[in-house]
């Protein structure tokens, strides 16, 4: 018999959840208040990268499998995935961050440039191939293939497990900054993100230079700018003086942006939680897996596979909801 799955939240951990179990021959129901494309996951400037997780060697397992997924989805052009080539940058005086994320990255993704490659006021970088989520194509592609398995989407609040746990076999716990009140875990914090966003422009890579915060992300429908991190924030309004620096801070190692028109900017918010939850609670039918922070898309389908595994393996079990 198919098992009975409950997941709270539709954003990308949630989704990707859904479709795996799903796929695995699982009944599947998201609850979730807002789905896409009214969902943070949709205004992620969304490209495979280790983020905030790289002191988790959990991650390293995750963050592949995910490379996997998407690298697998880019062989159709309608998920809106591209295998995209990344710079990862370090400007000239600047002091670096321990390169720790280099272990993150699958065999042969990665080498480091040679010197007669580098632009002016660079001292360091690395060609990284990675794939880009261009998330206003993948989420609503990824949502239909859940509706075509027979996923089921509720427009509902989810206040306590209790509410649901007795009508499934299994509840997810996808609810990212939800969890705060739902598993009453403060350890989760909001951290707000800012960019700007700019006209298109073909033949673009995308760049990133983690020490300055800034990263630039060619998509089809804008380029996006950014970022920022800003702890305890919640409000998604964006902020002109913030914008401004932002951009200006690309003008200085990409000139060339100051020919694209100024089109918008946009905020959102991500889960923040020092150590990614992904387990079963004690003797119950319950599985977290949340505080994904800025690494969302990066880990979301090895989170998944972890996730689906539990669910499927006989090594877990639960007492009963009856």
């Amino acid at each position: 018999m198919s098992k009975n799955i409950a997941i709270i939240g539709a954003g990308i951990s949630g989704m990707s959840t859904a479709y795996l179990l799903s796929g695995n021959g699982c009944r599947v129901t998201i609850f979730a208040t807002a789905f896409s494309p009214y969902l943070t996951s949709n205004k992620a400037a969304a490209f495979w990268f280790p983020y905030h997780i790289r002191n988790d060697k959990r991650g390293i397992g995750w963050c592949n499998t995910s490379y996997q997924y998407y690298r697998s989805f880019s062989d159709q052009p309608q998920t809106g995935i591209s295998m995209c080539q990344l710079k990862k940058v370090l400007r000239v005086n600047t002091a670096e961050e321990e390169p720790v994320w280099i272990s993150f990255m699958p065999e042969g993704c990665c080498r480091a440039m040679e010197r007669e490659e580098l632009a002016p006021g660079i001292e360091r970088a690395y060609d990284v191939t990675v794939p880009l989520i261009e998330t206003q194509i993948f989420l609503p592609w990824l949502q239909q293939q859940l509706l075509q398995r027979g996923v089921l989407f509720v427009e509902r609040e989810i206040n306590d497990f209790g509410e649901i746990a007795g009508q499934f076999d299994w509840v997810i716990n996808c609810s990212a900054l939800g969890a705060r009140k739902l598993c009453n875990d403060d350890t989760v914090i909001p951290v707000r993100g800012q960019v700007a966003l700019l006209e298109p422009r073909s033949g673009m890579s995308i760049y990133l230079d983690n020490e300055s915060l800034l990263y630039v992300v060619p998509r089809k429908d804008a380029i996006i700018v950014g970022g920022t991190y800003e702890a305890g924030i919640e409000t998604t309004d964006t902020e002109p003086a913030t914008i401004e620096r932002l951009l200006q801070n690309a003008f200085e190692v990409l000139p060339e942006l100051k020919e694209q028109a100024f089109i918008g900017s946009w905020a959102g918010v991500r889960p923040f939680r020092a150590e990614v939850r992904v387990e079963q609670e004690a003797g119950k039918n319950i599985i977290h897996n949340y505080g994904h922070g800025g690494s969302g898309f990066t880990l979301a389908f090895g989170c998944a596979e972890t996730v689906c595994n539990m669910v499927l393996s006989t090594q877990y079990s639960v007492l009963s909801t009856e």
